[in-house]
């Protein structure tokens, strides 16, 4: 199981992390494979644009992070 915390904090939610959760919440593939938590904040960004949205997955930070890098990701990982 891939375990995921998305920073839900309203920087990130403003810069792309609505969309990462969207796409965790609706696509059943990921739904089966990981563990999603939507955690307020995970002081990463530092509140600013250029550090959001913030992710961590199994344990590590990933910074301004866009929808097809965090598919892209979720896919390798799922299949290893």
């Amino acid at each position: 199981m891939i375990k995921i915390e998305l920073c839900c904090g309203l920087n990130c939610l403003a810069h792309g992390g609505q969309e990462l959760l969207d796409i965790l919440e609706n696509d059943e593939k990921y739904k089966k494979k990981c563990e999603i938590e939507c955690v307020n904040c995970l002081d990463e960004c530092g509140n600013t644009a250029e550090k959001s949205p913030v992710i961590k997955i199994n344990n590590k930070i990933y910074r301004r992070i866009t929808s097809d890098f965090l598919m892209d990701l979720l896919d390798r990982l799922i299949s290893e």
